[in-house]
């Protein structure tokens, strides 16, 4: 199926309105009488307008297309419509968010909960200055051990398949952090920053405590449109598809669409060198940022081919554009069209293999996390495991199984004699030290070898396509993945898979 052709009218109906963006959420109610008591107001240095007087809303262009009347039917997902001024010399960030909640469940909802996974990060760096329920000022509650809870109450239900309009008005100072949220020495790292809506599942909100280990999140597909405004300083990459660019003798203003993403990410890089890659099957721009231009070709080079493998062997990227920029943390981070690589591998006193593993791993993820969700937090192996083992076989294919081979053994050799003492399929919860690396990447990308050997390689990638077409843009199971398995092989695999989970099965064992 070929997803770009089916996501196309998103992209014309996002594109009027991500135009006129800023004008209408400027009209978001500032005053009123407050129910409860907020932080002072910290001022907006990019906004002069007084808040009495909201701008008349911006003519949309010529070329716009209006709507077509069925794509105006009711939304049967979440949207998000955001203004953002940052500023990475301070690591400020100013916005205004308007979400569109809808109600997917079959109970009635009587409040709404929101992960600021900001202050996980770093508690209090997000501090809210209004919250709004279809435009009038609502009573809120945070809690968690940082503030990352928000809980607004509704003023009126939301019955099956109805919604409401949730407005916040927040300040976000960043901390020094080196990592996927936070100020690095390569610019402004801003993953997992706006408030998203917390899932609901099973008649309740999924609340889990955050953990550094791993990637605690867990999120549904939405749409989101973004008017960001940022210094000419800085280079910008960014989740979605520039639809429309602004600019001053200082300040860029960029108007962006992401249909159907997981969650929206943004990176600024200081003085950042940018190249560009195409792509033959994938069909998308892949850029490199980067602080030197060979960095940023090696990064959009080793991206675009990973892109083109997983389309050619998995199924086709359904996006534009995909980003790859450098951070202080080891490793690498994912987020749908936006990957974080460590600088350390784009120096050239490095190795580039790493640096290429990593990039395909990391590119993986816009398969089977960023598409074809997961429970990161409760099966954390489900993604990570997976896309571990399919990095390797990217990087046979460009460089050969020798080399893979090679690079195989010196990434894993050291937890080749060591016994796991936690199951494969654990929550995040259950690691503890370097158990999270030997058994999620190092046991879990053992275990999708032995089934690839045991397969070949066309009856395993054809249980990929299977899994992808049937679970992409929803959250899947394990019970997913072993029908897609057993629908490939026509094989009763449970008992496979579940001797591989068990805490006492050895690395040796499986590979």
């Amino acid at each position: 199926m070929n997803m770009k052709k089916l996501l196309q009218w998103k992209y014309l109906f996002l594109t009027a309105a991500a135009l006129g963006l800023a004008a209408a959420l400027a009209t978001l109610p500032l005053n009123g009488n407050e129910t409860r008591a907020e932080p002072a107001k910290t001022p907006n240095p990019w906004s002069e307008l007084p808040e009495e007087t909201p701008p008349e809303p911006t003519p949309e262009p010529d070329w716009a297309p209006t709507p077509a009347a069925d794509a105006q039917a009711a939304r049967t997902g979440n949207l998000y419509e955001a203004v953002l001024s940052v500023d990475p010399r301070t690591a400020g960030i100013y916005g205004k968010l308007r979400l569109t909640y809808v109600n997917t469940s079959s109970d009635v909802l009587y409040a709404v909960k929101l992960r600021l996974h900001a202050n996980d990060v770093s508690s209090g760096c997000l501090t809210l200055e209004t919250v709004a329920v279809n435009g009038e000022r609502a009573y809120y509650e945070l809690s968690g051990e940082a503030g990352s809870i928000l809980t607004v109450p509704l003023p009126l239900e939301i019955a099956p398949g109805g919604s409401a309009e949730l407005y916040l008005g927040f300040h976000i100072a960043a901390p020094k952090t080196g990592s996927r949220f936070g100020t690095n020495e390569t610019g402004l790292m801003l993953g997992n920053f706006l408030p998203i809506a917390a899932v609901y599942e099973n008649g309740a909100w999924r609340t889990d405590p955050y953990t550094g280990e791993g990637d605690a999140f867990y999120s549904e597909t939405a749409d989101y449109r973004v008017a960001v405004t940022f210094p000419k300083t800085h280079a910008l990459a960014y989740t979605g598809t520039l639809v429309e660019k602004k600019e001053n003798y200082y300040e860029n203003t960029y108007y962006i669409a992401a249909p159907r993403v997981r969650d929206f990410a943004l990176a600024l890089v200081a003085d950042g060198v940018t190249r560009a890659e195409g792509t033959a099957t994938a069909r998308a721009t892949v850029r490199g940022i980067a602080a030197t231009e060979g960095a940023a070709q090696f990064s959009a080079e080793a991206a675009a081919y990973a892109l083109d493998f997983y389309s050619r062997k998995i199924g086709l990227y359904p996006y534009t554009e995909l980003f790859v920029v450098p951070f202080d943390q080891t490793g690498g981070m994912e987020y749908p069209g936006l990957v974080m690589i460590s600088s350390r591998y784009l120096r050239s006193n490095n190795r580039a293999e790493m640096g290429e593993l990593v990039i395909a791993h990391e590119v993986a993820h816009q398969w089977f996390y960023a598409l074809v969700g997961s429970d990161q937090i409760k099966a954390p192996w489900l993604d990570e495991s997976l896309v571990e083992f399919l990095a390797f076989r990217c990087y046979a294919e460009r460089n050969g199984e020798q080399a893979a081979e090679k690079l195989w053994n010196e990434r894993f050799a050291e937890y080749g004699a060591t016994q796991r003492t936690t199951r494969l399929d654990d929550s995040l919860y259950a690691f503890g030290g370097g158990e999270y690396f030997m058994t999620v990447y190092a046991h879990g990308a053992a275990l999708y070898r032995a089934l690839w050997e045991e397969l070949g390689d066309e009856a395993f990638f054809g249980a990929l396509r299977i899994y992808f077409d049937a679970n992409s843009f929803k959250n899947a199971t394990e019970k997913d993945l072993l029908a897609a398995f057993e629908e490939a092989t026509g094989r009763d695999l449970s008992a496979w898979f579940e001797t591989r989970m068990a805490a006492d099965y050895s690395f040796a064992a499986a590979k």
